[in-house]
């Protein structure tokens, strides 16, 4: 039954880590947020393909999941990592400016909305909109 209990735990953690409703957690799984609800109260079982969605889609450590050992978080890059570092490797220096100063204003935007302490980040002088060339 800890076991179980514990599967559970990490279940809600992950969810909550993520800042995701049951609801989106539902999509991601195909199941409704009503389901996770269950899932989550120990009424509906957290199966084989659950698991396996929730650690790929969220980089989830699978380990982790099912016993709690090692990181929540999987270490590494994805297909999508690489995909976005290929693109980003073709671009000019000017580009990869440009793509740096928008990430940063993203990444300071998500900062604001969790209500993070934000720090100018590299490149990113004024905090501002960066302006496509």
């Amino acid at each position: 039954m800890e076991e179980k209990e514990g599967i559970i735990a990490r279940f809600i953690q992950i969810r909550k880590n993520r800042n995701i409703t049951q609801i989106e957690l539902g999509n991601l799984l195909g199941i409704s947020g009503s389901a996770v609800a269950q899932m989550e109260r120990g009424k509906t079982i957290i199966n084989e393909k659950h698991i396996k969605l929730i650690c790929g889609a969220l980089r989830i450590n699978e380990e982790w999941l099912r016993s709690g050992t090692g990181d929540m978080i999987k270490k590494g890059r994805t297909a999508h990592d690489m995909i976005m570092l290929d693109i980003y490797c073709s671009l000019s220096l000017e580009g990869k400016k440009l793509v740096l100063d928008y990430m940063n204003y993203i990444l300071n935007n998500e900062k604001k909305m969790r209500g993070e302490d934000i720090g100018v980040e590299k490149g990113d002088k004024q905090n501002s909109t960066p302006k496509a060339g």
